[in-house]
């Protein structure tokens, strides 16, 4: 999968070091690593094609038992592997003990990379492995071949059942299935003859293609880093088509054009010179051209169908107006062991209704439109819109307010109930918003804690420590009044009397894992996301940031 190669080449390229370093045979050569959705590879430079002998002292029985067993001697100088005369006295602060100096013969690095490497192949980590009948290992696809050479020679690895051998494939359309290589050193001139390209180049071509494909249209192409890695991860020998699709389809709102094209085609969005979306888009093959335009009609049919799919449904969804959707959340699970999104709305409510002491306070906060905002914010789960779209939760319940004439304030909360998805994402826009998304995130923080299933190391399956650094960044940058102590401790009591209440961890100091928790966030915001040293961090949470 494409999110998985960075990680998994960097990881790859970091074990190889380790294990060269490790075993003292890296001469502090350059290791490059490369991938593509179909290998991982990496290329060492400068290795020792053996060990260096090392001499290791050996200490062995105390002079004063030796004096007394000769037998000890002789076993001693045995195991050693040298002869009882060449034996030494060495004193040591127990006193004096024989020892012998022994030459340890290094081994070759064929040897050890043969024995070292499957392990290291196999320790790889991936968010999700497969495995297939006939093999008991796992790993995230099939294995289909294995290249490992040390100058020119084959080193004997075994991974999957599969022997490494001197060729690679090249691209799956355009070249071999068995492209040689002669040389370690000679790698990337074998991707080259198999049509594959690195991926840094992969980039570079990718970006050219973009700009002149988008120069076609008389526009400019939407900059989208993460969907250029994406699509960097999905080719070997990239190119770009130019595609259309009818003007009437403009009408739906951006959001859900940018969606359907960004995240379900990979395609990239086209704009005119002020930011407004135009009729076209460019997608990314993995093929060196497109002579008759089969692949790009294709495209724009499949993308066509994709619009008219999300065109019925905003207007299928717009006969049940989001307040008449209330009551169907009790029917939809928040958790389960939680309850359903009609509970959470209601214990939202109540921790929004508690902020309306923030325009006595100067804040221009409306808190009518902020607890509507509460009630109506999961609505959008119950459309087809977002059933079909789920990345768009949130964003079509904003969407339908605005359209359906609720208050302003009321639809930009529910728009911007999800943010920040990220440290890098903007905060709410109004003070409606940034209450509705912290009261919510506080919720279930909350309930996740006192169920017992908070973060454990590198595990996060409910994005808890997301939602928290969400909370944190919302209150610096809007710079709310509000009490993380007395926010958590509300967002507990919510649960009081609930059937989720039962289900409670025993014996748990919640209010302290929140505590500590929470504090680990704030250090995070302000090492991480602000840049401030640690000890100037360590230093001003010492004083207290409740």
């Amino acid at each position: 999968p494409a999110r998985m190669i960075d990680p998994a080449r960097e990881e790859l390229a970091r074990r190889l070091t380790d294990l060269l370093a490790r075993e003292r045979l890296s001469n502090g050569g350059s290791v490059e690593a490369y991938s593509t959705p179909r290998r991982l590879a990496v290329l060492a430079r400068d290795i020792h094609p053996a060990q260096a002998d090392v001499e290791e002292q050996m200490m062995g029985p105390a002079a004063t038992v030796a004096a007394e067993n000769p037998k000890a001697v002789d076993a001693f100088a045995k195991k050693a592997g040298v002869l009882v005369d060449q034996l030494a006295r060495v004193k040591t602060p127990k006193g004096e003990y024989l020892s012998a100096t022994v030459v340890k013969k290094g081994r070759s690095a064929a040897e050890i990379l043969a024995e070292a490497l499957p392990k290291e192949i196999a320790g790889l980590y991936w968010p999700k492995n497969m495995y297939w009948a006939v093999k008991t290992e796992r790993f995230v696809r099939p294995v289909r071949w294995l290249v490992a050479l040390l100058d020119g020679e084959v080193v004997p690895v075994q991974v999957y059942g599969i022997g490494a051998g001197a060729s690679t494939r090249g691209h799956r359309l355009l070249a071999s299935d068995n492209v040689p290589i002669a040389r370690a050193e000679q790698y990337s001139e074998a991707l080259a003859a198999g049509k594959v390209l690195p991926q840094a180049e992969r980039e570079h071509v990718i970006r050219k293609a973009l700009d002149a494909a988008a120069r076609k249209a008389a526009a400019r192409w939407r900059e989208d880093k993460e969907l250029l890695d994406t699509v960097v991860n999905l080719t070997e020998f990239p190119s770009v088509i130019l595609g259309s699709f009818e003007h009437e389809f403009l009408s739906l709102p951006e959001e859900v054009l940018v969606t359907v094209m960004r995240d379900h085609q990979k395609y990239f969005a086209l704009e005119d010179s002020s930011g407004k979306l135009m009729p076209h888009f460019l997608a990314v093959l993995n093929t060196d051209s497109d002579p008759e335009g089969l692949i790009r009609h294709g495209n724009e049919r499949v993308l066509r169908a994709r619009f008219r799919d999300a065109r019925f449904f905003w207007d299928t969804d717009q006969k049940t107006p989001l307040t008449q959707r209330v009551e169907m959340l009790r029917s939809v699970t928040f958790q389960k062991d939680l309850g359903s999104y009609y509970a959470k709305a209601e214990r939202v409510i109540a921790l929004v209704e508690r902020a309306n002491c923030l325009s006595k306070l100067g804040f221009d906060f409306n808190s009518d439109a902020a607890v509507q905002a509460a009630r109506l914010a999961k609505t959008d789960l119950t459309t087809e819109l977002v059933k079909e779209f789920t990345e768009l939760q949130g964003i079509v319940g904003g969407l339908y307010a605005k359209a359906q004439g609720l208050d302003e304030a009321v639809s930009k909360a529910i728009y911007d109930q999800y943010k920040p998805e990220s440290m890098d994402d903007s905060v709410p826009r109004t003070i409606e918003g940034a209450i509705l998304s912290i009261t919510d995130k506080a919720d279930t923080i909350a309930g996740m804690f006192a169920l017992g299933l908070q973060p454990t190391g590198s595990k996060d399956p409910f994005a808890l420590r997301r939602q928290a650094n969400g909370i944190v960044k919302i209150i610096a940058e809007h710079r709310l009044p509000v009490i993380l102590s007395a926010l958590l401790g509300d967002a507990l009591r919510g649960y009081t009397g609930s059937e989720a209440e039962a289900k409670f961890a025993k014996g748990f100091d919640v209010s302290g894992a929140l505590t500590a928790f929470f504090r680990e966030r704030l250090e995070f915001y302000l090492r991480d996301g602000l840049g401030y040293a640690y000890d100037l961090v360590n230093a001003v949470l010492v004083a207290g940031a409740d």
